[in-house]
């Protein structure tokens, strides 16, 4: 008995944790990152607009970043957000998560509000979502960008998800 409960103690120590859900306020510090509190959150599935990049828009040079930012923190400041974690923290600390609003999907509405492409090796869970904001030519589809990941390689920068 004494030697069941010791491997039930040691398995328990050395399983990895699961996050805690985390919510409250939400503030955008990034087009795919929040911050509730001092936990800074990575939205799972999706990826958007680098700060650096800039997009064309009726054949003009458009701050897309600072759109896409801006859409994001219209949707946190719609309630308090709820973050679930997916998997382990990235190289920078920050929480990999999907998130919602008023149950809403923030990661989703990103996408279908066109500020943000889906990341279908993570999840397929946006890939409707960006195809029908495609289609409708929404946010970042108004006009001209190249995706995030290719001006992430192009510009050298190599912080990516797998």
């Amino acid at each position: 008995m004494i030697r069941v409960l010791t491997v039930l103690a040691i398995a328990m120590c050395t399983s990895p944790a699961i996050a805690a859900q985390i919510s409250g306020r939400g503030k955008a510090i990034d087009s795919t990152t929040i911050e509730i509190g001092d936990q800074r959150i990575m939205l799972f599935g999706i990826d958007s607009v680098m700060r650096k990049q800039s997009c064309l828009l009726d054949g003009k040079r458009w701050l897309c970043w600072q759109s896409a930012v801006d859409n994001l923190q219209k949707l946190l400041d719609q309630g308090t957000a709820v973050c679930d974690p997916v998997g382990e923290p990235d190289i920078f600390g920050r929480v990999l998560a999907r998130c919602t609003v008023n149950g809403q999907s923030v990661n989703e509405q990103m996408v279908a509000q066109g500020y943000a492409v889906a990341r279908p090796k993570e999840t397929k869970d946006y890939v409707a979502a960006e195809t029908a904001a495609k289609n409708q030519k929404v946010g970042l589809w108004r006009g001209e960008f190249i995706q995030p990941k290719e001006f992430r390689r192009a510009s050298g920068i190599m912080v990516d998800r797998p």
